[in-house]
């Protein structure tokens, strides 16, 4: 079988994501080919499988990555294809996919949630201080509600990537 994994990232974690789903897949039945958007990924026909997703960033996903989408939409709606998010904000998922995923895209696999990170150090610029911003009003403790034991930073969810790739496994 082969699949294509197509990922848009800025800070590395849509990367981190779309390599923990290809070693997920990793075996003599599949050929998993990864590419980012910015590396002008091949048509989806040639394959079996597509996967493609990335970060929301300040509320959007990647516009070369909703224009492979918009191009390639009939393609991908006749094949099997999954999509997947890395946000921080889990809590606005279903915004993002009502608002950033394209009306006429229907992945037969679903859209799937990979979760994020908070990782200031991976940036650069303006994206380095608003992330350390975001990470110092996330860490704040509230004085009302105090939980020692709940930390509130974004994490990637494995979990979720492993169950995509049992997914596409089944597909055998």
């Amino acid at each position: 079988m082969k699949i294509l994994i197509i990922y848009a990232t800025r800070t590395g974690v849509s990367k981190k994501c779309a390599q923990m789903l290809s070693e997920g897949l990793d075996s003599d039945a599949m050929n998993v080919e990864l590419f980012d958007i910015e590396d002008a990924p091949p048509s989806p026909e040639e394959y079996d499988v597509c996967v493609i997703g990335g970060s929301i960033r300040m509320g959007a996903l990647n516009k070369k990555l909703k224009k492979y989408l918009k191009e390639h939409a009939e393609a991908l709606n006749a094949m099997q294809t999954a999509l997947f998010l890395c946000c921080g904000l889990s809590e606005s998922v279903d915004d993002y996919i009502t608002l950033q995923i394209p009306k006429n895209i229907i992945p037969s696999l679903e859209i799937h949630y990979f979760g994020g990170e908070v990782k200031p150090d991976n940036a650069k610029g303006l994206d380095k201080l608003i992330l350390k911003a975001m990470r110092s009003s996330i860490k704040e403790v509230d004085f009302e509600d105090p939980d020692p034991n709940d930390d509130p930073l974004p994490e990637i969810i494995p979990e979720n990537i492993s169950r995509l790739a049992d997914r596409i496994r089944g597909l055998l």
